[in-house]
C-alpha cells in the first residue's frame, strides 16, 4: 500500500502477519548509516530501534550506536566487532555486503522520518488489535479497555517530545543554577574558569556557548585562546584544540614557555642549559598535559572537525574546543558566497556546542581598518553573521599609541585590552590585561597593580571592567 509521510513524501509499505514496515526503506538506512559518519549525526533526533521492524537491521543499528556512543567513526569492521561482542550470528561478510551492494543516498533525513512515520504505525497497528480483542472479551470492563487504549496511545509519542519541556521544567532548572551558584566559594564560577576575572565573574566559558576571539594579524588571538585553555585544564576540564597554523609540537612549545617564561622559538630551535630543560619537564609535569587533544587528522574540513569534537566528548567528556581560525574552514556547501560559508561555519559551530553542552571558542580575523585601529565586531572578516552565531565576541586591542578613555592613561606596553564587543548573557565592556609578547603570554593584572599604573585606578570600585551597551543581539 501507498503512504505519505508527515512531508508529503509518498512511501510503500507492506504487511508482513499484519505488521506494518517498509524492507527497502530500511535496508538502505542501515547501509548509508554503515558508509557515512555524517548520516548518524543528522538523524539521531528521529531513529531508534523501533524504526526497524527487520530483527537483523536492528541488531546492526544498536551496534552501530553503540560505536558511536564510544566516540568511535562506525565502520563495517567496527560495527561487525561489537556485533560479535554482542553474540549476534550476523557475519562480516553480511554487513560488507550490505554495505556495499545495497542502495545508499546523500540526504537520510527524509528516509528516516519514514521509517520513524512506520514505526508510529506499526505500534498504532498493534494497539489497534489488541484494543480489538479486548473489545470482543466481555469480561473486560469497557472503562478499562478505553484506559488502557488511552494510555498506550498517549506514550506512542512520548520519546519524540522528550525535548520539549514547559516552563515550570526550566524554573526548576533555574532554580538548581541559583543555588549551586549561592554554594559556590569566593572566586568559583559557574562555568570553566578564564584566570580572568572580569571574565569568571560573568560565568566564565559556559557550554553550549560559542565564543569568537578577533584580533588583528600576529596580535595574539591564538595565545589568547591558549591562555583560556590553560586555565581550562588547570581545573581539571578537557579541551579540544584544532590549528589550521601550527602543528601540535609548536602548540606545545607555545603552552610551555607560557608556562616556564622561556621563549617558545628558543625551545623549539635553541640549544637549552640542561636547567632549562628540568624547568621545562617539571612544570610540564605538574601540568595535566593529558587534558588537551590535538587531531592533526581534522583540521581544515569544518565536518571533520565537528566529528572529531563529538568523538573527543564521547570518549574523553571535553568540556570546551578551540577552532584556529575561522576563514581557513572549509566547508561542503554548494552555490555559497565567501560570506555565506564563513556564516554557515560558525552557525553549525554554535550548534554543535548547543548540542553537546561545551563551549567552544573560534578565532577570527579582522578586516584592514582604515578608520583608526580599535577593533570592533563589523571588521570580523568575511561575515557579519559570525557575530550573530556567537554568544559572546572578544576582541583583543593591542596598541602602541594610547588606550580609548577611560583606559586612555594605562601604558599600552605590556598590557592588552579585551573588548566585549558582545555577551549574549554577560553584557559588553573592556578591561586591560597584561601581555608578555616574549612568551605570548596573557594574563590577568591583579588591581593593586593597575592602581600602580598612571591613571590605573579606573572606576571608583576598583574594578577594571566597565559595562558598554546592552548587547544589540
Amino acid at each position: 500500500m501507498n503512504k505519505a509521510n508527515e512531508n508529503g513524501v509518498e512511501y510503500q509499505v507492506e504487511n508482513d502477519g499484519g505488521l506494518i514496515h517498509s524492507p527497502e526503506f530500511e535496508e538502505t538506512t542501515i547501509a548509508t548509516l554503515l558508509t557515512s559518519y555524517q548520516s548518524i549525526v543528522d538523524t539521531l533526533d528521529i531513529l531508534s530501534e523501533d524504526c526497524f521492524h527487520n530483527s537483523v537491521y536492528r541488531e546492526i543499528y544498536l551496534a552501530i550506536m553503540q560505536v558511536y556512543n564510544h566516540g568511535d567513526s562506525p565502520d563495517m569492521l567496527l560495527v561487525s566487532d561489537q556485533l560479535e561482542k554482542n553474540g549476534s550470528t550476523i557475519s562480516r561478510s553480511e554487513i560488507i555486503k550490505l554495505a556495499v551492494e545495497s542502495m545508499k543516498v546523500f540526504d537520510l533525513r527524509s528516509h528516516a522520518l519514514i521509517l520513524r512515520d512506520i514505526a508510529y504505525r506499526r505500534k498504532l497497528w498493534i494497539i489497534g488489535y489488541e484494543l480489538m480483542n479486548k473489545a470482543a472479551d466481555k469480561t473486560e470492563p469497557v472503562i478499562s479497555i478505553h484506559s488502557s487504549a488511552k494510555e498506550k496511545i498517549d506514550s506512542l509519542f512520548e520519546d519524540s517530545n522528550s525535548d520539549v519541556i514547559t516552563l515550570k521544567d526550566s524554573y526548576k532548572q533555574l532554580q538548581e543554577r541559583m543555588l549551586l551558584n549561592r554554594d559556590l566559594a569566593d572566586g568559583e564560577t559557574y562555568g570553566t574558569p578564564t584566570g580572568f576575572p572580569e571574565l569568571d565573574r560573568n560565568g566564565g566559558l559556559c557550554g553550549t556557548d560559542l565564543i569568537v576571539i578577533g584580533a588583528e594579524s600576529s596580535k595574539g588571538k591564538t595565545s589568547f585562546a591558549t591562555a583560556l585553555s590553560i586555565s581550562a585544564i588547570e581545573h581539571g576540564d578537557g579541551v579540544g584544540f584544532y590549528s589550521m597554523e601550527m602543528d601540535p609540537v609548536q602548540l606545545t612549545a607555545r603552552i610551555a614557555s607560557m608556562k616556564t617564561g622561556i621563549s617558545a622559538s628558543d625551545i623549539l630551535f635553541n640549544r637549552l642549559s640542561i636547567d632549562q630543560i628540568y624547568h621545562i619537564d617539571s612544570v610540564m609535569e605538574s601540568f595535566d598535559t593529558g587534558k588537551m587533544y590535538f587531531d592533526d587528522r581534522s583540521t581544515l574540513s569544518l565536518d571533520s572537525i565537528l566529528n572529531s569534537i563529538r568523538q573527543l566528548k564521547f570518549k574523553y567528556g571535553i568540556k570546551g574546543a578551540v577552532v584556529d581560525y575561522l576563514q581557513l574552514l572549509n566547508a561542503k556547501q554548494s552555490g555559497l558566497n565567501i560570506e555565506q560559508l564563513r556564516a554557515e561555519c560558525a552557525r553549525r559551530l554554535k550548534n554543535l556546542a548547543k548540542e553537546l553542552g561545551i563551549w567552544i571558542i573560534a578565532i577570527s580575523q579582522l578586516n584592514r581598518n582604515d578608520f583608526g585601529d580599535i577593533p570592533t565586531m563589523a571588521r570580523l572578516r568575511d561575515s557579519g553573521q559570525i557575530a550573530e552565531a556567537a554568544d559572546n565576541v572578544l576582541l583583543l586591542h593591542r596598541t602602541n599609541k594610547s588606550y580609548p578613555a577611560p583606559f586612555d592613561g594605562v601604558p599600552t606596553e605590556g598590557t592588552s585590552m579585551v573588548i566585549i564587543g558582545k555577551g549574549r548573557n554577560i553584557g559588553t565592556g573592556e578591561f586591560i590585561c597584561g601581555f608578555k609578547p616574549e612568551n605570548t603570554l596573557f594574563f590577568p593584572i591583579p588591581p593593586e597593580e593597575m592602581k600602580s599604573m598612571k591613571g590605573g585606578l579606573l572606576l571608583p570600585d576598583d574594578n577594571q571592567f566597565k559595562p558598554l551597551n546592552d548587547d544589540p543581539f
